[in-house]
């Protein structure tokens, strides 16, 4: 057993050291990590540990109790043993897809493959036993423990990603912060109304800015209304969706490539894998900090880990952890750490003009405030529901919320909110505001129980009503005649680009749809389209199209049977009372103006292309399957 404990390091930092050239190479983009190679090597040497087992009973079967002749070949069979487990996961995974669907691996496909993994391995080890005699273990072991070290050293200090030249900016060009408070609905602010005091910060922030009053997201799910932020185009035209999860630069540019042209330097700052630089969503920033767990995380040893706890957590309680069954890997991270990470890198960059995009996660399900936040927002409560909704280890599967658990739910909500509200306020304090313009709002709301709904999968006005606030630099024209005021006008997530640029005093592309809200003024006939494209059914499609107080839903996929909808938001703000049949009139207009509008560009199932999907994520953050 001697040789193979002798053995276990060397396999460990190999092993480490394979894993993390792979995970550098997925994530270029990123800055050299210290801790990914030795948290790899942790990781490994545990799978090595475990392998000794097989590994020397094996031996012992197929040498007829005798040991190994050298210290090499036992690192060999050791590493065999090690990595076979991760390969073969690798192999699988490939035949796994979407919302669990694992019919594929009732095909001899993946089961082919595999063997051929194993044929290699028998391979490999047969090939180091056959030349085992030639080799001096001790000195063969060192090499490759050097080697390691050494390719570990490079994948902590070497970057990748080179430092692309791009024009000067113009000395007064103002620096542009998007702030984006992911799933977060207007009617929970206090500039909207919201009777608790929640969002004072923000409230005093739109007293010097502009907020208007009717805003809408693109879409309902956190990638595709970003990329509709980022490129002024609508989910179907950009041709992301959740089953889709990538972004196609040639179809039109984003807000951070085009300011990149124009000399900005330029910066992306996420609380979410969601939003993953592997989707392409990070094109035109310069840095893109989307390490939102451990780097480990990115590993295929941990892959392995991820899938294997998940099928625990589906046959044994103690596993579920509330539908987050990882120690430490739960796909986000706090608003406090995004904001420290972008506020160095503003700092760091000197005087040079900065476009800094911000992603904030923090009121997006689970909702689990800080215990100060906690103990002044949430009241008294003794009912079966928590901040993990219905994957909670305590909900009771057929149990429908009344209003005292929904009230609970919220005051769970408005706790993050308010920590939110404090976190962005701190970061505000450290830039210069006089040069920085700021421009605040969501990628979607939440339901809590309107209608009997729940998160963000639906159009309910809940749903799809967000804050949008915009502050210009203190030394814009006329921005003392604008702060302060509030303005109807039907505005979308698809304005944030063009009214970035127009700050930037860059012109906007002619193909961009959303206008710069600062210097066109809507009158209610505007109308503003939002697409709920994203689900696992593609043929899922919901619609709604907005003009005036009404709001026209069109249910059905582009060039299928459609079904219309028709809602007085007026009389109905959730948007629960279909009177379609009551103004046949208005339904023909507004879906007469729907096909107009849509009828821009080309149709839906002709957009964009495949890409990687991070499944993992979206169970575990709750947007596919019920449990990861």
């Amino acid at each position: 057993m001697s040789s193979y404990l002798r053995s276990l390091p060397v396999v460990a930092l190999a092993a480490a050291a394979v894993d993390a050239v792979l995970v550098r190479a997925a994530f270029a983009h990123r800055e050299p990590s210290p801790e990914l190679f030795g948290q790899a090597f942790l990781l490994w040497l545990a799978f090595g540990a475990v392998a000794l087992v097989p590994a020397r009973l094996a031996d012992a079967l197929r040498r007829s109790g005798r040991g190994p002749r050298t210290g090499v070949p036992a690192a060999v069979h050791l590493a065999a043993w090690a990595v076979f487990p991760v390969l073969g996961h690798q192999v699988l995974d490939r035949y796994t897809g979407i919302n669990a669907d694992t019919s594929a691996l009732r095909s001899p496909g993946p089961w082919v493959a595999v063997a051929g993994v194993v044929v290699a391995l028998v391979v490999a080890v047969w090939t180091a036993d056959r030349f085992a005699a030639s080799w001096r273990a001790g000195r063969a072991a060192a090499l490759a423990a050097v080697a390691a070290l050494v390719v570990g050293a490079l994948t902590a200090t070497v970057p990748l990603r080179e430092e692309r030249p791009r024009p000067a900016a113009p000395a007064d060009a103002p620096n542009l912060l998007l702030l984006v408070w992911d799933t977060t609905r207007s009617p929970s602010l206090n500039v909207y109304g919201y009777e608790r005091d929640t969002t004072a910060w923000l409230d005093r922030f739109a007293q010097d800015a502009v907020t208007f009053d009717n805003a809408r997201s693109a879409s309902t799910f956190t990638f595709t209304s970003h990329l509709s932020m980022f490129t002024g185009v609508y989910p179907s035209h950009h041709g992301a969706r959740l089953t889709r999860q990538s972004y196609d630069p040639t179809r039109t540019p984003t807000v951070a490539d085009l300011l990149r042209r124009a000399g900005y330097r330029t910066g992306g700052f996420v609380g979410t894998a969601v939003l993953s630089a592997r989707t392409g969503i990070d094109v035109g920033f310069d840095v893109y900090d989307d390490l939102v767990d451990p780097p480990v995380s990115d590993t295929r040893a941990w892959a392995l880990v991820h899938d294997v706890q998940a099928v625990l957590a589906k046959s044994f309680d103690s596993m579920r952890g509330n539908g987050l069954p990882h120690a430490f890997q739960d796909f986000q991270r706090p608003a406090g750490d995004v904001l420290a990470s972008a506020a160095r890198w503003i700092r760091d960059g000197g005087d040079e003009p900065w476009f800094c995009m911000v992603n904030m996660y923090d009121v997006h399900w689970p909702f689990v405030p800080p215990a100060e936040a906690a103990e002044r927002w949430v009241r008294p409560y003794d009912g079966p529901m928590d901040g993990y909704l219905f994957r909670s280890d305590r909900y009771v599967k057929g149990y429908e919320p009344d209003e005292r658990d929904d009230r609970h739910l919220l005051d769970l909500y408005d706790a993050e909110m308010w920590q939110l509200d404090r976190d962005v306020e701190a970061f505000l304090a450290q830039l210069d505001l006089d040069r920085t313009a700021v421009v605040v709002t969501s990628d979607h709301g939440e339901a809590f129980g309107e209608g009997g709904e729940y998160g963000h999968d639906g159009i309910l006005e809940p749903q799809l009503r967000v804050p949008l606030v915009v502050r210009e630099p203190g030394s814009a024209p006329g921005r003392e005649e604008r702060a302060g005021t509030r303005l109807p006008d039907p505005a979308s997530g698809v304005d944030v680009a063009a009214t970035l640029l127009g700050m930037a005093g860059v012109d906007r592309p002619e193909h961009l749809l959303g206008r710069d809200l600062l210097t066109h003024r809507f009158g209610p006939d505007r109308a503003v389209l939002v697409e709920d494209r994203d689900h696992f059914d593609e043929t899922d499609v919901r619609l709604a199209l907005y003009r005036d107080t009404w709001k026209l839903v069109r249910l059905g996929p582009d060039g299928g049977e459609t079904r219309l909808q028709l809602f007085d938001l007026t009389t109905d703000p959730v948007g629960l009372v279909d009177v379609a049949g009551e103004h046949p009139e208005r339904v023909a207009e507004l879906g007469a103006a729907l096909e107009a509008l849509r009828a821009l560009w080309g149709p839906d199932d002709a957009a964009g292309a495949g890409g990687p999907i991070n499944v993992e994520a979206l169970q575990a953050l709750g947007y596919i399957g019920e449990e990861p």
